[in-house]
């Protein structure tokens, strides 16, 4: 019973407490993730309820043991990574073209928490470091790849960024142009160019 109440209340918090998010934070729970998160508890619950279940048999060696607990423990994983993959961890959302010049526009994609590139990367000390600090990218971006161009190379690490991770920084880039239209990424890329 206090499984059950347990699994109750944590799915609770997990559709209850993203109405409590404000805007500002730029976090976003939409129904894929609260879902997917309900069933992944679900299972939890069902996992700790077998374990109690007093007429579960008990592994018949240790190695059935340590194989049973792997296999759990790889198809959880599994499932966690494929549906990080499917599903972005930002929404970005269309609002039309940005008033202004392509400059413009792509600096308030950039600055948008929607397409979120300013949560791993700074530019001029604002923003994340949980990639490399674009501040002066467009000097640096040149020197990254031999016998290739800044733009080019800015251009494969929108388009593919797997293609080449800086050392030092894990590769956690999501694929962004998956997720903006062909106009908006053009835009990025011409402010990328700007940063010298």
């Amino acid at each position: 019973m206090r499984i059950l109440i347990a699994v109750v209340a944590i799915i609770a918090l997990i559709w209850l407490l993203p109405l409590f998010l404000s805007v500002e934070s730029g976090l976003k729970f939409g129904l894929p993730y609260r879902v997917f998160f309900s069933l992944i508890v679900i299972f939890v619950g069902f996992v700790f309820y077998l374990l109690r279940a007093p007429d579960m048999p008990s592994p018949k060696s240790a190695g059935r043991a340590v194989a049973s607990v792997a296999i759990v423990f790889v198809a959880s994983i599994g499932l966690i990574v494929l549906f990080a993959n499917l599903a972005p961890q930002f929404a970005f959302e269309s609002k039309g073209s940005a008033a202004g010049t392509p400059i413009e526009s792509g600096k308030a994609i950039f600055n948008d928490p929607n397409a979120g590139c300013f949560l791993c990367h700074a530019v001029g000390g604002a923003g994340g470091t949980r990639g490399p600090d674009l501040s002066h990218v467009a000097t640096v971006a040149s020197k990254r790849r031999p016998a290739m161009s800044a733009e080019d190379y800015l251009k494969e690490s929108l388009l593919n960024p797997s293609a080449y991770v800086v050392p030092t920084f894990d590769n956690i880039m999501p694929p962004i142009a998956q997720r903006l239209p062909p106009e908006k990424l053009n835009d990025l890329l011409t402010y990328l160019m700007t940063l010298k």
